[in-house]
Order: structure tokens, then C-alpha cells, then sequence
């Protein structure tokens, strides 16, 4: 698998949570804090970045990793009623993942890991002979992990399961500080979610040296709190405080790097150095804002719908920049009308929906695309660069090209089979959805 490029610039972002990590790791406390961001902020890759940072952490004191990190995707595990089992599991699954990776290597890491597996099969063990009768650890080769155990609540013995967890758990960050990252509880049903929650305050609250960090959404996660116990904002906050110490805020961040990212697609154009800094500037300015879900929809689409229409004998770069540029205004504006771009002519609706600063910077372009200070027959020639023909495909959406003319602009050089292609994209947007 290729490695995510970070388009959005998260790396100081990261470091931060990690020094954070490391203060309370080095304190030997047990703490919960939260990672919030919106949906689509991109909370699940710097969490993968964090990971990553932390199973690569070394101890001063003993040279060897500092942490013990496990994974817990609350919706790839959801289909287990009682959280508990659920949490249990991913960790099982993460002991397994790094003792494959580390079969050949005799370390006190591996020896860690060995020991926090056979505390965590006997943990499941005894939670599913509480509820089913069944020794899990003879069984679990038989993937008794991934049934379904329902009902586990009404269980006569939860409450000294429980306790006999947090007494496991104690064991296995006896030596290791241990972080529990959890992930995706933003795409699990609200009742699950706030069950998730509840869970991993029954266990790891109060017990030293285990971390827990929660990717939310916190706005969502007040919303479904209000909606299940009817509670008001400064009740919801108080709720929340019993499960979180406190939050760092991920905001979209600034993007960055969408020619690597994004690289089969650049691979359909021609791009120079000088157009490549255009490029990214002008993604960057377009991309303000915007979630990196969106973003990631968009380039998509532009990708599918340009590979439908391509021709091998085109490829200028100008045809990538109205590409994106036509798919990020039109999905902001709700309209496929970018008419007032390239008329002279000032329209309240676009600006009013699109906001002032992002209006103004498209206008911004749109002037520096063409040669005010010439005519040809009335027509203001563009800049024979990657802006000028940007704008000047703009135009062949909504006017007839002759002869180098089209709309308001001139153009010098052949370009009907470009201007047909713009037309065809254009058409295909209609058509196409690329939210896979």
C-alpha cells in the first residue's frame, strides 16, 4: 500500500499531541482526552500519523519502545452489542499484528506483547464464560471473537467482569504506558457511540499509565447526547466532562502537496515547475475550507470524468486547473452557472453564497487572466499561461468558439478539440458521482 501523503500539513499537529502523550506518559497517569474535528477534517489519517510516531517512540530510560498502542475502529466492531467485547477484540487483534511483525526479533517489546495477549485471551475468556459458559481461550483460534454476544448488560456477573478487567488492564501498563486510540465513533449509531463511551470510562478511568485518545465530532456527539437524554448545552458539556479531561482542536488545516497526492490524475498532464507552483497555489487558494473528504470527492471525480474524455494528444495543464477550479465553485455555489466569472458584469447570488474573501480571490484571477491594456475586434486577449486558459475554457462552457474567439476572450491558438473536451467534462459532471 502506498503511504498517505499529508496534503494537509498535520505533522506539527501530531507532534503536539505527541508531546502531550509523552508529559502524561512520563507522569505514569491515566487520562482521556479528545482529537475534535469535524467530519471529513481528517481526524482517522493524523491519528494513522500518530500511531505511527508513537510505536516508533523510544525510552530514554530502557532504549527500547515507550508505548504500547492499540487501535480500536468503534464501527469496523459494532456489530458486537456490548462495547466491552468489542474493545477487548481490537486489542487482541492489535497484540497479534505486532507479534507477526516481530516473530523474528527477541526483544523486551516482544516479550511485552506476549504478555498483554495472553492477559487480554484471558480477559475474553472471562468475559465470555460470564455470559455463555464458554472458556474463550480455548477457543479462540476458532475465531470465537467474531460472533455476536447480545444482551451482555443483563448479565448477573458484569460487575465483576468489570472489575476484573480494569485488574488485567493494570497488569498489562504495569511497565508500558499504554494508549488506546479510538477511532470512527463519529460513524457508529448515536446510542452505540455514547454506550462506547460509557464503556471506556468503566474501564480504563483511573487506571495508571493508560492513555485514551477519542477521535469526535463533538458537535454530532452533543447533538446525539441532546437527542437520547434531552439534556441542554451546559448539561451536555457536564456529561461529556466524565468522560474527557479535556480536547485538542483539529481544524481543517492548510492544504498542501495535491500534485503527489493526487498524482495518477496529474500524470494525465503536461506540467512544467512553473505550473506546478500555480497549480498548488491555486488548489490551495480553491481548497480553503473545504473538509478533506470534499476535497478527496472532487479530484476524484475529476479523475474518473477526465479519464472518460482524455486524449493522448492532449494534455495541457490548463484543462487540471478548470477541471477542479469548475468542480470546487460550482459543489460550493450549487450551480453549474460560472457565467459571471468571465462576464463583466457584477451578480450579488455568487458572492453572497460563496462569501466575500472567496469571491473576491476568484475575481482576483479572473482579472489577472486576460490583457486589459489590448483588443482584437472588442475581445481582450488572455495571458498565454495556465491562468489565462483556465478562464478562457470557463468561457467555452457558455459560448461558441471561432477563430480563436470565444466569449469576452481571444485566444491565438488552435483550440476547438480543447474547448469540445471542456464541454464534454462539463456535460459528464451532471452524470457522474464519484461519493464512493
Amino acid at each position: 500500500m502506498c503511504e498517505k501523503i499529508d496534503v494537509l500539513g498535520r505533522g506539527s499537529f501530531v507532534d503536539n499531541v505527541k508531546r502531550v502523550v509523552d508529559i502524561i506518559s512520563d507522569s505514569k497517569k491515566g487520562c482521556c482526552f479528545s482529537i475534535n474535528g469535524k467530519w471529513g477534517s481528517g481526524k482517522s489519517f493524523v491519528l494513522e500519523l500518530l500511531e505511527k510516531e508513537l510505536k516508533m517512540w523510544q525510552s530514554e530510560e530502557t532504549c527500547d519502545n515507550k508505548y504500547l498502542v492499540f487501535h480500536y475502529d468503534c464501527w469496523k466492531y459494532d456489530y458486537y452489542d456490548e462495547p466491552i467485547i468489542s474493545i477487548v477484540s481490537s486489542m487482541l487483534e492489535e497484540t497479534k499484528k505486532e507479534l507477526q511483525l516481530l516473530r523474528n526479533v527477541d526483544t523486551d517489546t516482544k516479550n511485552v506483547w506476549k504478555t498483554a495477549e495472553d492477559i487480554l485471551l484471558e480477559i475474553a475468556g472471562n468475559l465470555c464464560k460470564n455470559k455463555i459458559g464458554i472458556d474463550l481461550v480455548k477457543v479462540i483460534n476458532q475465531d470465537i471473537m467474531q460472533n455476536r454476544i447480545p444482551e451482555f448488560d443483563e448479565l448477573y456477573g458484569f460487575k465483576k467482569a468489570l472489575e476484573h478487567t480494569r485488574d488485567q488492564m493494570r497488569k498489562i501498563s504495569e511497565n508500558k504506558t499504554m494508549v488506546i486510540v479510538v477511532d470512527e465513533l463519529d460513524r457508529c449509531l448515536p446510542n452505540y457511540s455514547i454506550k462506547i463511551l460509557e464503556r471506556l470510562h468503566h474501564i480504563f478511568d483511573g487506571v495508571d499509565n493508560i492513555i485514551v485518545i477519542l477521535s469526535i465530532d463533538k458537535a454530532q456527539l452533543s447533538k446525539s447526547i441532546k437527542d437520547i437524554y434531552g439534556y441542554e448545552d451546559a448539561d451536555i458539556d457536564k456529561y461529556l466532562r466524565k468522560f474527557i479531561t479535556f480536547e485538542i482542536r483539529l481544524d481543517n488545516g492548510v492544504p498542501e502537496g495535491f500534485l503527489q497526492k493526487y498524482e495518477t490524475y496529474a500524470s494525465f498532464f503536461d506540467i512544467d515547475e512553473l505550473e506546478s507552483a500555480q497549480l498548488e497555489e491555486l488548489f490551495k487558494k480553491l481548497s480553503e475550507g473545504l473538509d478533506m473528504r470534499c476535497q478527496e470527492r472532487i479530484f476524484a471525480k475529476a479523475e474518473i470524468i477526465h479519464k472518460l474524455i482524455a486524449t493522448d494528444d492532449i494534455r495541457d495543464s490548463s484543462i487540471m486547473a478548470f477541471e477542479i477550479l469548475f468542480l470546487m465553485v460550482t459543489s460550493r455555489q450549487k450551480s453549474l452557472d460560472l457565467t459571471w466569472l468571465v462576464e463583466y458584469v457584477f451578480i450579488s447570488g455568487p458572492k453572497k453564497v460563496l462569501g466575500n474573501e472567496y469571491y473576491t480571490m476568484l475575481r482576483e484571477y479572473a482579472d489577472s487572466a486576460i490583457n486589459r491594456r489590448t483588443t482584437i475586434d472588442e475581445k481582450h486577449p488572455i495571458q498565454n499561461n495556465l491562468i489565462g486558459k483556465c478562464f478562457y475554457w470557463i468561457a467555452a462552457l457558455y459560448n461558441s468558439y471561432s477563430k480563436g474567439f470565444c466569449g469576452p476572450y481571444y485566444y491565438d491558438e488552435e483550440a476547438s478539440e480543447r474547448c469540445k473536451m471542456i464541454k464534454k467534462f462539463a456535460e459528464l459532471v451532471q452524470i457522474i458521482d464519484a461519493d464512493l
